[in-house]
C-alpha cells in the first residue's frame, strides 16, 4: 500500500468520524427534548425497561451490520449513561424553578 492510498483511507475515516459526531449531536438534541418532556411529566430520568429493550435491539443491529455486538453495546451504554445524566440535570433544573 502506498502512502497516497493510506492518506485517502485516513481521509475517508475522518469524514465518517465527522458524520458519526453529527449524528450523535442530532441524537442528543432529540434526547434533550425527551428529557424536558420527562421532567414535565415527572417521569424518572432512567427507564430500565426501555434500556434493556434497546440493548437487545443494538445487538441485533450490530449482528446485521457485521459489528461486534459487545462493542456496540458498550458504545450505546456510554451514550445512554450520558443521556440519563442529562435527563437528571434537566429534571433538577425543572424542579428548582
Amino acid at each position: 500500500m502506498e502512502a497516497f492510498d493510506l492518506q485517502l483511507l485516513r481521509d475517508e475515516i475522518d469524514k465518517i468520524d465527522e458524520l458519526l459526531l453529527e449524528l450523535l449531536s442530532a441524537r442528543f438534541r432529540v434526547t434533550a427534548e425527551i428529557g424536558s418532556l420527562k421532567a414535565q411529566l415527572k417521569l424518572r430520568a432512567a427507564d430500565p425497561g426501555r434500556e434493556s429493550q434497546q440493548m437487545r435491539r443494538y445487538e441485533v443491529l450490530a449482528n446485521r451490520y457485521g459489528v461486534n455486538a459487545s462493542l456496540a453495546q458498550r458504545i450505546f451504554r456510554s451514550i445512554i449513561d450520558e443521556v440519563v445524566s442529562d435527563h437528571q440535570a434537566i429534571a433538577a433544573r425543572s424542579f428548582s424553578n
